[in-house]
């Protein structure tokens, strides 16, 4: 199995992009054209962490704290 995800913004094609052979022991990650190998705890640590940041409010919604 092969897992090849690649997301583009606004900010240009293929900011991110994640490449994942089922027999090799790390994911390569390759963000605006660095690329690292992440062990699988690695990438479970990467994905909890973007999944935080996706559940939080939205800016909108945040509180005001400039005022004290």
């Amino acid at each position: 199995m092969k897992a090849i995800v690649a997301i583009s913004t606004s900010a240009g094609p293929e900011i991110l992009t994640v490449n994942v052979d089922h027999y090799d022991p790390f994911a390569v990650l390759a963000v605006r054209g660095t690329t690292i190998q992440l062990t699988r705890d690695e990438c479970r640590q990467v994905a909890d962490a973007l999944r935080a940041a996706s559940l939080r409010e939205p800016y909108e919604a945040a509180p005001d704290l400039r005022d004290g």
